[in-house]
């Protein structure tokens, strides 16, 4: 009969037991990989505030071509209102009408934009809750 073990075990005494390493190369290697994840950390945070801006910065620049665009058309509609009220009401009545009216809407969508802004918030960010609101 043929013993299969006694090779085996013979294997196994040739290897050559690890080493643990000491307690100062284990805290090299913690640190080595506290500094890493720093790294890939900062990348993130890098990389995220670079897509927010590229996103706030096109935002930007399709509202501000939006708002050029409505005041054209704003101008044009005071104007009209107040020719045509004129002959109704008299101009200075037409005019002070129409400016209040514009003046009014302007805080109401001011007062729902502000609200609607509120909206953006970042979860990496606690909330400040002693902000005035």
């Amino acid at each position: 009969m043929m013993k299969i073990e006694e090779p085996q075990l013979e294997a196994l005494e040739d290897l050559t037991p690890t080493i643990e390493p000491s307690a100062s190369e284990q805290i090299a290697l913690v640190m080595e990989d506290l500094r890493a994840m720093v790294k890939a950390e900062m990348h993130y945070h890098r990389s995220r505030l670079a897509y927010t801006r590229h996103v706030f910065r096109w935002s930007f620049r399709y509202g501000a071509i939006a708002a050029f665009a409505f005041s054209g058309a704003s101008i044009a509609l005071v104007l009209g209102l107040v020719l045509t009220l004129s002959p109704l009401i008299g101009p200075l009545a037409a005019t002070l009408l129409v400016t209040i009216s514009f003046a009014m809407i302007g805080i109401v969508f001011a007062a729902m934009a502000r609200r609607w802004m509120r909206k953006v918030y970042f979860p990496e960010m606690p909330k400040n809750v002693d902000d005035v609101a």
